[in-house]
């Protein structure tokens, strides 16, 4: 943002603020005259220039952006300090107002000022961008625990493009748009802007713009820079310096700021764009992945800035080596420089097969484990095959008796024979879990009926616990009843000590009171009550208080009396006539019921002469307080009253007074004693009724009682009675017995025992490596590590042996795919899921649902290939071979090859396969007959391999090694004790035979196992026999894995000793070992290579960090330096070298760098020869760090242009390539943001091809590249693409061409197809980067497939061959015709023109190629050659130069030319989008009919759906977004034209009166007459109202099936009214509902009119009579009826008036004119007008000025 050089505007600014703050507040003054100082001293420093200026930014407290605005704010923050210091009150704080106004009016004024309006819009959404960050104005004083990404802490700070890991590129790195980022980018300036990767809104987007400069190099200068500008505080910007280190990396939970390209936005007018480096990227010695990353990253740069920073620290100038590097530079001394090498054999390599001790697992906790056959039911473990884990299956044969659940219903009549029927051969067991007693008596009463025999005893014990716990509740109330008595003698010798003056005048009378005086309480019973009632003392003083309501106020009264009297006389000297009086009156007033003090005195003032003087001193304040402590006193302790009452004498001398009084209370007392006393003391006495603890806490024991009771009698019953009939075969399990009380039935939940078939059970046991056995295979190769057998790990399931035969298992990481044999259904059933669900599956047996069946003979071998994932099966009655192969997320198993015929291979006899296996990891099969012929089958040419193996004939199994070197046979051989081994070459035995020999029953005869290895490279003889040690002996059980992909392990099992147990097994592959030896080195002195001479024993290698400059050739030597496809695009860089160090060696190192850079790019163009226009106009400067001011004024001005940044955004999408499609499986598949299309794997057709190729074409997305298609929709489009062999330098010609960026963000190397785009300002140029052809992973039907993409796609296709065209290359095109021949009826699919590029030609032989190859070609295939079918009978063929030729860049131009004349394949985007979706939808289904026929019926399904919207609102979607209605191949609006009223209403030959007719006069008429005036004044109104244009089409509900007729028209009669006429104001309702009736029609059939244009203009260029385009038009007929009805209005008479109803014709309910009768009727307004008329004949003459105006409302 350009910086404010105004001061005089800010100065008024600020005055008029302050001036009108002082005015209002003169408390401001001092605090608004500091911000105005403050704001101009900071104003100040705006126009400094960037290289004189040295000092050094202080971080504030708060992390604030340097630029105008953000300045302004900061004075707030200072205005905020400044009113806390100066105490302003809240209801002045206007500070933030002042700033913000002050503020608001710059920006204002500022606009008001701008060349370009969009400026201040741009500024100020940028500016809400930053400070609406989370931490814009954090307090760096408070640490923040920052997360593992620092980006997210730093405000205006975006991550675009990220460096990450991508596994499925085995652990390369990629590149990738940082879509969470840039959506938060797109949206912070424009909410709602960032929809989706495919859906932004880059128009929005291009209202904002700024200048934008590339950071790169020393990423502590970078941090450095950023704590400068006050954008980070020093914690975030120690973690950016730190978290940069190689042992911090390592700590992948630490915070750090990943690698990848940064936008950071300074101010409105500008932004960094940041590469952040990866460690030691911009080293010499740096890997190779990462130099590649730093060149790429480095490009993207350059592409998006054309100004860039390169930050060198000091440290990085010192391991700078200024002697650049030239090695094509010519001198005296290249030969002196010349080094002499040479290649020597260190060592012989030969094929090896040797083994080692392995693990050993103990089963002993494994029961089932066995070896027998048992009804030829084979038992014996099986371990399972798998190249990566380590798992084993046991087998067991269950008993024949199942369980059985069932619910049976008895009566009691029932119930005994029932149990006598199951009794006879079953034994009985209760469910202790599930069965109750109450259950057990039901069962022993009314099925056993044995209740007397087994429950008598149970009975009893409940009595006689019902009997203990009734005595012990009689105990604790006979002891309650004691202590009530105790209690009540506490409380009455409480009461007698604490009034016993009262107490002694009363009698006793009562015997109760009398009897409980003469008890005595022993100190026994006296500290049993308290301990047992602990605050029993307290609640007797409690209740011994008379609270009765007179007492209280006896109380009162008395101390009011008291009080006043006493002070009364406290000043009167003696005087007997005065205190007589006061007796007389404290008496009356003691007894007097006033309770207001005032009114007392004020009483007795008036009856007393004598005091009311003395009354009169009284004050109300006085009489008030005494009052108050009246009331006070009414709490004080009766005990401590009465006491201090018989102490006090308020009148000495006159004892009768207070006698008086005290009689009052002792009445009052009596009275208490008798009526209250007792009341209250009961209050407190224990009862047991109501004592809820002691009441529970006994019959909780008797409830423990009687459950301990009943279970021991539960046990004991069913212990009785599972004894009584435990002599039979099955059990009767007893679950739960429940009783209907109403039908008096019963239900018996049993588990019966009954006789099935026998059930096989299958358990899967997995093991598990621990952690540290991982770590240290890696370190030592044959380190042990002991697989670990865990229970939780064992699944096991029944498999029904009479239904299914076990054939094969095998592991798929956590998957298992088992292989059945269904003996019912005569098929293969395959079943592949972990190893719980395939438990469940077959545990509940109506849910056995195979992965896949297989209609097969029962005589089939398997064999599985877990690396490739492929399964095969022979056929050995049919000779037959089928294999399979799973899809990328294994999810369908599908043919891969089928009804492959092997019979040919073998003389038309049937062989005898006994082993039948792949070689692991490849597309090979192994068939070894029982002969022991073993030979080989390639499945990618379908032929059998010459060589031949022959193993022993009685070989017991035969295993490929996990990685395909080798196949070994295992073979158990009977030798003579006595005779000695004959020992070949061939023959290495590792244990000594006594070792491992296995014992015969024959004592001169002895068993040996041994293995015969066959190496794949020498496949025609056994290479190495080895014997086994003697724990692997099962040669049966045999099966290789990899432990950690690191050691190959022989598994078997060791049944004698129970176990589980390997042998490592090394398999050494013969390579002969090559080193590269120096023959010849030239002495030197100084710098040799990359080494620094210190002393003549040491060598100190040194680092160079040249790559911070040589980065620009590396980039430009990889990809172009000068656009070819569009010369406009060539923008010249700059770069300026921000140094760490000191000003005066700044101009050194100007010429030093610049006469660097200078020789670099000389050597460039020698070495590449590349076109370099653009290096002409390089520009190199050099800064100091600490002058480096990226946001003055000047500094800007160098900036070369502004981006827009929608435009800009759409760059860096375009920089980024995306996967489109692959082939696999022989499948064609498109691709959705890069991720598989996995719903469509498997379609069924049962909706047609047409359904499913707009399904699927309407699922295909392009990713980021929608966007841009949509926003350049009206852009002609064309397509360039390459093809040819792998590895042949495709993607880098296309680079060079296009100007793409291939093989440099997600590609390690090309699979499938891969999109991306250069936009121009006449073309899109969409580039299609194809795999490479003739590979081993891919089928002929793949590269069909590919190619046949390519064609119907493409405008131009560069295929590129290498230089000897051989017959494969013919015979593979060839192929393609087959497919192109397909499309023949379709004229507008192969429309590309072919450019065959003969890669590396010289120059010498370019006519012989060209003439002779490719003519001889044509004249061998004639007029099926696929030029003529494919490319219209023409191709261009071009004999490309060698790559070091300076030719080689010119022919670029040439392909220029060639695509230049061609005219574009599509007409915009929209289209381009289109067609591509339905060609790759057409070939994932292989639907190869006419693209036409699919282009047609996707867009009229299109149309279709949107329909309903169109004919509704005139749109094409209106919810969210608002889309109108378009031509979707133009990108134009369908017509909405402003219609004025008048041409509504006026259209026919009423139009003249429409408008003029008096009756319909809106205006007030004089006289109630219309005279000539005013109908000139109507006519006038009428003229205006005409005039007015009518709302437009678009947006208008005209349809909703939720809304009534009268709802969905409200809104346009609502506008007729106010805008065309008043209902109300018509004396003629006819011609008001004419007129509205017209309006209406108008109005549907404008709507009509625009959709049936709108159909039109979108199926215009296809046959109108196709059947899809009619079907369309019928659809949209029959839309259009269903409007037309609905609008059709009824016009009859309202029910409630005599107005027409204007509800459509067909309405159910009663008429209704909708107008709430707020007018008059008719009728009315007819007797007004004929009043008039005769007013009028009476009074003709002088109407005008006598008679009174009438207004009819």
């Amino acid at each position: 943002m350009s910086n404010l050089n105004s001061e005089s505007f800010a100065q008024q600014q600020i005055n008029e603020k302050t001036n009108a703050k002082v005015s209002s507040n003169p408390s401001n003054v001092q605090t608004i005259y500091e911000v105005h100082s403050t704001l101009n001293n900071n104003s100040a420093n705006h126009d400094k220039d960037f290289s004189n200026d040295k000092s050094t930014t202080k971080p504030s407290e708060k992390i604030f952006r340097t630029s105008d605005q953000d300045q302004y704010e900061n004075q707030y923050e200072n205005t905020r300090d400044l009113k806390s210091q100066h105490d302003i009150p809240s209801d002045s704080e206007n500070e933030y107002e002042l700033i913000s106004d002050f503020w608001s009016d710059i920006s204002i004024t500022k606009q008001d000022n701008s060349k370009d309006k969009f400026e201040a819009e741009s500024q100020k959404c940028i500016h809400n961008a930053i400070t609406c960050h989370k931490y814009y104005s954090y307090d760096p004083k408070i640490l923040i625990e920052y997360g593992n990404d620092l980006s997210k802490y730093i405000p205006g700070f975006y991550r675009l493009l990220d460096l990450c890991k991508d596994e499925g590129l085995q652990g390369l790195d990629k590149i990738i748009i940082y879509e969470e980022s840039l959506k938060n980018l797109c949206n912070d300036i424009d909410p709602l802007c960032f929809k989706s990767i495919s859906e932004i809104s880059y128009a929005k987007l291009n209202l904002v713009s700024f200048y934008l400069i590339g950071c790169y190099g020393n990423h502590t200068l970078i941090a450095k820079l950023l704590l400068k500008k006050n954008i980070i505080n020093e914690q975030l910007y120690n973690l950016l310096i730190t978290s940069h280190s190689s042992i911090f990396m390592d700590y992948i939970n630490k915070p750090s700021l990943r690698p990848g390209i940064y936008l950071l936005i300074l101010n409105s007018d500008l932004g960094l764009i940041i590469h952040w480096p990866e460690v030691g990227c911009y080293e010499e010695n740096g890997s190779s992945q990462r130099k590649k990353n730093m060149v790429n990253l480095h490009r993207y740069l350059t592409k998006l800035t054309d100004y860039q920073i390169c930050f060198m620290s000091d440290k990085d100038l010192e391991s700078f080596d200024w002697n650049f590097d030239n090695s094509d530079t010519s001198s005296n001394e290249d030969d002196e420089n010349c080094y002499n090498f040479k290649v020597t054999k260190s060592q012989e390599g030969r094929d090896d097969f040797k083994i080692y001790p392995g693990f050993k697992v103990n089963l002993s906790c494994i029961n089932e484990i066995n070896n027998r056959v048992q009804y030829d039911i084979p038992l014996y473990p099986i371990v399972i095959e798998s190249t990566t884990n380590q798992s084993f299956v046991t087998r067991k044969l269950l008993k024949e008796i199942s369980k059985l659940e069932l619910i049976t219903n008895v009566t009691a009549d029932t119930f005994p024979g029932y149990l006598k029927n199951k009794l006879q051969d079953h034994c009985i067991h209760f469910n202790r879990n599930t069965m109750n007693m109450r259950a057990l008596e039901i069962f022993v009463k009314y099925g056993l009926e044995m209740d007397d025999e087994l429950l008598s005893s149970y009975h009893g014990a409940l009595a006689d616990a019902k009997l203990q716990n009734d005595m012990k509740k009689n105990r604790e109330k006979n002891e309650m009843n004691d202590d009530i008595k105790i209690i009540k003698v506490m409380a009455l010798q409480k009461l007698k000590e604490s009034y016993s003056y009262f107490e002694q005048s009363i009698e006793q009378k009562d015997p109760t009171e009398i009897h409980l005086l003469q008890k005595d309480i022993s100190n026994n019973d006296l500290k049993r009550i308290q301990k047992k009632y602990p605050k029993i003392e307290y609640k007797i003083v409690e209740r011994i208080q008379i609270n009765t309501y007179r007492w209280k106020n006896m109380k009162k009264r008395y101390y009011l009396t008291y009080k006043i009297i006493k002070d009364m006389l406290k000043d009167v000297n003696d005087n007997d006539e005065i205190t007589e009086s006061a007796i007389e009156t404290f008496d009356n007033m003691f007894k007097d019921e006033e309770m207001d003090p005032h009114k007392l005195i004020d009483k007795y003032i008036q009856q007393n002469s004598l005091l009311s003087n003395l009354f009169k001193n009284f004050q109300n304040k006085y009489i008030n307080e005494i009052a108050q402590k009246s009331i006070q006193m009414t709490r004080y302790n009766d005990i401590n009253f009465i006491q201090e009452l018989l102490e006090i004498q308020l009148f000495e001398g006159y004892s009768d007074a207070n006698e008086n009084i005290i009689a009052a209370f002792f009445e009052e007392y009596k009275i208490w004693r008798e009526s209250t006393y007792s009341e209250n003391i009961n209050g407190i006495l224990p009862q047991f009724v109501f004592d809820t603890e002691l009441n529970n806490k006994i019959d909780q024991d008797y409830k423990k009682e009687k459950h301990k009771i009943e279970e021991d009698e539960f046990a004991r019953i069913c212990n009785e009675i599972e004894k009584k009939y435990e002599d039979r075969p099955m059990r009767l399990t007893i679950i739960n017995v429940t009783e209907d009380y109403l039908s008096h039935s019963f239900q018996i939940y049993t588990e019966v025992e009954i006789v099935r078939p026998n059930q096989l059970q299958i358990t899967i046991h997995e093991t598990s490596l621990e952690q540290p056995d991982s770590f240290h295979i890696y370190d030592d190769e044959f380190y042990i590590s002991i697989p670990i057998l865990h229970s939780h790990n064992s699944t096991t399931f029944p498999l029904d042996p009479t239904t299914y035969e076990f054939r094969k298992i095998s592991q798929f990481d956590r998957k298992f795919l088992l292989i059945l044999w269904n003996k019912e259904r005569s098929r293969i059933e395959i079943f592949f899921n972990t190893a719980y669900r395939l438990a469940q599956c077959f545990k509940t047996s109506n849910l056995i649902k195979p992965f896949k069946v297989l209609n097969t003979s029962e005589k089939v071998l398997v064999a599985i290939n877990e690396p490739k994932e492929l399964i095969a099966l022979y056929d050995s009655e049919k000779v037959l071979l089928y294999v399979f192969s799973l899809n990328d997320n294994r999810s369908t198993l599908y043919g891969h090859y089928t009804n492959i015929h092997l019979l040919q291979w073998y003389n038309n006899k049937v062989p005898f396969v006994k082993y039948f296996l792949f070689f692991k990891g490849t597309e090979e099969l192994c068939f070894v007959e029982d002969s022991g012929r073993a030979r080989i089958f390639n499945l990618i040419n379908l032929q059998f391999k010459p060589a031949v193996c022959n193993f022993p004939p009685n070989t017991v199994n035969v295993l490929s090694s996990p990685d395909g070197s080798c196949i070994v046979a295992f073979v158990k051989n009977k030798i003579e004790v006595n005779k000695p081994i004959e020992k070949s070459e061939e023959t290495d035995s590792i244990i000594s035979t006594d070792s491992h020999n296995e014992q015969n029953d024959d004592d001169n005869i002895n068993e040996t196992c041994r293995a015969h290895v066959c190496f794949y490279t020498r496949f025609d003889s056994i290479s190495k026999v080895i014997d086994l040690p003697a724990n692997i002996q099962s040669l049966e059980f045999l099966q290789f894995t990899c432990i950690n992909k690191m050691q190959t392990h022989l598994m078997s099992f060791d049944l004698k000793n129970g176990c589980f147990n390997s042998v490592i097994v090394k398999i050494i592959l013969e390579k002969n070992q090559y080193r590269f030896q120096e023959h010849m080195q030239k002495k030197s002195h100084g710098h040799v290579g990359h080494v620094k001479f210190i002393d003549s024993t040491n060598i100190e290698p040194k680092t160079k960090l040249n790559n911070l400059i040589d980065v620009y050739k590396l980039m430009f030597e990889k990809y172009p330096i000068d656009s070819c496809i569009d010369p406009e695009q060539n923008h010249s860089l700059s770069l300026k070298i921000a140094l760490d160090t000191d000003d005066d060696e700044i101009e050194k190192y100007g010429e030093k760098f610049e006469g660097y850079i200078s020789e670099m790019f000389e050597d460039l163009k020698r070495s590449t020869k590349k076109p370099a226009t653009i290096l002409k106009e390089f520009s190199t400067s050099v800064i100091t760090f600490q002058k480096l001011n990226i946001e003055n004024v000047k500094f800007q001005e160098k900036y070369p242009s502004k981006y827009k940044l929608g435009e800009w955004i759409i760059q860096l999408c375009c920089l980024i390539p995306i996967q489109i499609a692959v082939v696999r499986n022989g499948l064609f598949q498109p691709l959705r943001d890069e991720l598989f299309l996995n719903e469509y794997d498997q379609i069924e057709f049962n909706e047609g091809y047409g359904h499913h190729v707009d399904r699927i074409a309407k699922n295909i997305s392009f990713g980021w590249y929608e966007g841009i298609f949509k926003h350049f929709g009206d852009k002609k489009v064309k397509v360039v693409s390459n093809m040819g062999e792998r590895s042949c330098g495709k993607s880098y010609m296309l680079n060079h061409l296009v100007g793409t960026t291939f093989d440099g963000s997600t590609m390690c190397c090309t699979e499938g197809v891969w999109m991306s785009l250069v936009n121009t300002n006449e073309y899109i140029y969409v580039a299609l980067d194809f795999e490479g052809l003739k590979s081993l992973e891919r089928t002929s039907q793949e590269d069909l497939l590919l190619v046949l993409f390519n064609t119907l796609t493409s405008n131009l296709i560069l295929f590129k061959n290498q230089f000897t065209i051989n017959r494969d290359m013919s015979i593979m095109f060839q192929r393609f015709q087959d497919g192109a021949t397909l499309f023949d009826s379709d004229s507008k699919l192969f429309q590309a023109e072919l450019c065959i590029i003969i890669k590396d030609v010289p120059r010498a032989i370019r006519e012989e190629i060209v003439r002779l190859r490719f003519n001889q070609f044509i004249t061998e295939e004639e007029e099926v050659n696929f030029i003529t079918k494919m490319f219209k009978g023409g191709l261009n063929i071009i004999p490309w130069p060698m790559f070091n030729e300076d030719s080689w860049y010119k022919m670029l131009a040439t392909i220029k030319k060639i695509l230049d004349k061609q005219e574009a394949k599509y007409e915009n985007a929209r289209t381009f989008l289109q067609a591509s979706k339905i060609i790759m939808a057409k070939l994932k289904i292989c639907d190869l009919s006419s693209l036409d026929e699919n282009l047609i019926h996707n867009c009229v399904t299109i149309l279709k759906r949107l329909l309903p919207t169109a004919i509704s609102h005139g749109l094409e979607q209106k919810d969210f977004i608002i889309e109108h209605l378009m031509n979707h191949d133009t990108g134009k609006q369908i017509e909405d034209p402003i219609v004025k009223i008048s041409d509504i209403l006026l259209q026919d030959s009423e139009s003249s009166e429409i408008f003029t007719d008096s009756s319909d006069c809106p205006l007030n008429m004089p006289g109630g007459y219309p005279t000539q005036l005013y109908l000139e004044q109507e006519k006038d109104y009428w003229i205006q109202v005409g005039e007015r244009s009518i709302m437009a089409d678009s947006n208008i509900s005209l349809c909703n099936e939720y809304e009534y007729f009268a709802q969905l028209s409200g809104d346009l009669r609502c506008y007729f009214e106010e805008h065309i006429q008043l209902r109300k104001k018509s004396s003629d309702d006819s011609k008001w509902f004419t007129k509205l009736n017209k309006f209406f029609k108008y109005i549907i059939n404008r709507r009509i009119s625009r959709v049936q244009d709108w159909y039109a203009q979108n199926t215009a260029k296809f046959p109108q009579d196709n059947s899809d385009i009619i079907n369309g038009k019928y659809a949209m007929k029959h839309e259009i009826t269903k409007l037309k009805l609905l609008w059709t209005l009824c016009g009859l008479t309202c029910s409630k008036c005599d107005l027409k109803c204007v509800k459509n014709r067909n309405h159910s309910e009663d008429h209704d004119c909708l107008t709430q009768n707020l007018i008059f009727e008719s009728k009315f307004l007819a007797k007004i007008g004929n009043f008039l008329a005769k007013m009028k004949n009476q009074f003709h003459n002088k109407w005008k000025t006598d008679f009174v105006q009438v207004k009819l409302f």
